[in-house]
């Protein structure tokens, strides 16, 4: 029995197919170590990809203000929503920065640094967002 039938009959395309995977969608909830319980859906990281870590984003995080590369189709309440979900903390602020591509030479030969969205995020007193050390 083929399970593609434009696909040329081999073994590989009579293999049984594999368990049916769960949907990303599907909201998952995980524990750290340190018991802190983080919520994520695969919507959650269209929005925030990752911490955007700088000297001058480390120096906002004493002032309670994170930074993150956000996707660029978000906005301000996407970010809101999705950094209270994830992280259980409330959102007091949020500022957008859309960050152009450049054009960037080395050597004789040019390529381009892609531009990106980042927002900076400030949370209201009394809540903070523990990042991973590198």
């Amino acid at each position: 029995m083929r399970l593609n039938p434009f696909a040329k009959n081999t073994k590989a395309n009579n293999k049984t197919p594999k368990k049916e995977v769960v949907s990303a969608v599907e909201e998952v909830s995980t524990q750290k170590s340190a018991g802190a319980v983080i919520n994520y859906s695969a919507d959650a990281y269209r929005v925030l990809k990752n911490f955007y870590i700088s000297e001058k984003a480390s120096l906002l995080a004493v002032n309670n203000q994170y930074v993150f590369m956000v996707g660029r189709d978000t906005n301000k309440a996407e970010i809101c929503k999705n950094v209270e979900k994830i992280f259980n903390v409330k959102v007091k602020d949020i500022k957008i920065i859309n960050l152009p591509s450049k054009i960037r030479n080395v050597g004789r030969h040019s390529g381009i640094k892609p531009g990106f969205k980042k927002a900076i995020v400030a949370l209201k007193e009394g809540y903070t967002i523990e990042q991973a050390k590198a």
